[in-house]
């Protein structure tokens, strides 16, 4: 991985940026709050359509209840704060009947681009609690039980928790996980196409330093983890799952 003489403090903080579970009881005040999804809001958006929404949530049974949809992860119910990022086409259906008309919701393209402004929100509010201090980590296990979930949190039609976030004080803040090699997903001019393997194998021997260092055996290779992972598929049912709440994928 290539180091990088030029930086800012965005960068210091994305660099230095790794998921935290392990939260202080320390509250995180509204005023703080307000700031990072303040922020996190002027992320980009297409055609600003701003096609998401928060749910903040601090109750204590509201957070174990969700916990519970994603596999029992404590770190939801330690973290102060959880923020579920939805994905959002029910206010841009009220706006658009609100001057006469009728949405074109119903297609891959309206839910793509929901998708994408959720993550690109869900990213900025994360970097923008690291920036001061907090720690984060990002919650797929939303996607379990997405009726559960928008039964536990009131969501229309139209809305869906396309994953959460955990806000709060780190106990500790561990190292940033070391990521692919450059050359294996940084591109010039056109695709490169060819076999992964020498920076894969470069990518396995960080990989197992960065756990050693942190006083862990190292994990299982990472292609190796991923084929556990995602050789069969998961969560089937959630593209029926997403039609019946509205999101169109034709």
């Amino acid at each position: 991985m290539s180091d990088c003489a030029i930086s800012s403090p965005v960068m210091d903080v994305l660099r230095q940026r790794a998921s935290v579970r392990d939260y202080k009881s320390d509250n995180v005040s509204d005023d703080m709050l307000d700031a990072i999804l303040t922020a996190a809001r002027q992320a980009p958006t297409s055609s600003n359509l701003q096609a998401y929404s928060f749910v903040v949530v601090r109750n204590p049974e509201t957070k174990k209840r969700l916990a519970e949809f994603a596999g029992d992860q404590q770190h939801i119910i330690d973290a102060p704060v959880f923020v579920a990022i939805c994905t959002d086409v029910r206010r841009l259906t009220k706006a658009v009947e609100g001057v006469g008309q009728s949405l074109a919701k119903d297609h891959l393209e309206m839910t793509m681009v929901a998708c994408i402004d959720a993550a690109l929100v869900g990213m900025s509010a994360s970097l923008s609690a690291d920036s001061l201090g907090l720690g984060t980590v990002m919650i797929g296990g939303m996607r379990n039980d997405p009726n559960g979930v928008a039964e536990q949190l009131e969501l229309p039609d139209g809305v869906f928790v396309a994953f959460g976030l955990c806000i709060g004080w780190p106990k500790t803040r561990p190292d940033a996980k070391p990521r692919l090699p450059e050359e294996l997903v940084v591109h010039r001019e056109r695709y490169n196409d060819g076999s992964p393997a020498g920076g894969l194998a470069v990518y396995e021997n960080v990989l197992s330093e960065h756990h050693r260092r942190r006083g862990r055996d190292p994990d299982e290779p990472w292609a190796e983890r991923v084929a556990k992972q995602f050789s069969t598929p998961k969560r089937e049912k959630l593209l029926e799952i997403l039609k019946g709440r509205g999101f169109g994928f034709d």
